[in-house]
């Protein structure tokens, strides 16, 4: 790794790591944030293919640029939110919603 300005390998090492945890970290906020939105749709009765819809809307609404439809799909499948039963599951207290918190800005 070459040295730029200053700054020492092992200080671009440490630049590099925090950088990528941050993104990790950002990563998971988007999901926990596509992951509550759908849950609260799904919970006042809204069908899954509409409740993703109106996700991917309201992310939008707050600034995420990323969130497509194709981001949202993958967020939700990764989460087993679109899987047979899941929400049925939830309402009978065997799996915890990510609804009960707000989204952020």
């Amino acid at each position: 790794m070459k040295s730029s300005g200053n700054l020492s390998e092992l200080e671009l090492k440490r630049i590099h790591k925090i950088k990528s945890e941050l993104q990790l970290i950002q990563k998971n906020d988007f999901k926990d944030e596509v992951c509550g939105v759908f849950d609260l749709m799904i919970e006042t009765g809204i069908d899954h293919n509409e409740a993703i819809r109106k996700t991917r809307s309201a992310l939008r609404a707050i600034n995420y640029p990323h969130a497509t439809y194709d981001v949202v799909i993958a967020n939700l499948r990764a989460s087993g939110r679109l899987r047979k039963n899941f929400h049925e599951k939830m309402r009978e207290g065997k799996l915890e919603s990510s609804a009960g918190r707000a989204p952020s800005p």
